[in-house]
């Protein structure tokens, strides 16, 4: 099991979506494009499967660390 992350356009920062699953869920789902309200910025973002990827380390927690430039970026 694993919380579903992806990296804030607006801020750069990882950001923890709470949608935890394990890793046959995640590769089964769909690589449409889905809106989610950002927990750190607020806005507004497209987020897809392409765009995001599971963490276990620990689900509770939003990271505060700018990623490496090799994860991708979604867009608004």
């Amino acid at each position: 099991m694993g919380t579903l992350v992806f990296v804030c356009p607006t801020t750069g920062h990882q950001v923890s979506t709470g949608i935890e699953l394990d890793r046959s869920s995640y590769k089964s789902l769909p690589r449409t494009k889905t809106s989610i309200v950002c927990p750190r910025c607020r806005k507004n973002h497209l987020l897809s499967r392409i765009w995001a990827w599971l963490d276990s380390n620990d689900p509770k927690v939003v990271a505060t660390d700018t990623v490496s430039s090799a994860a991708p970026v979604a867009q608004n």
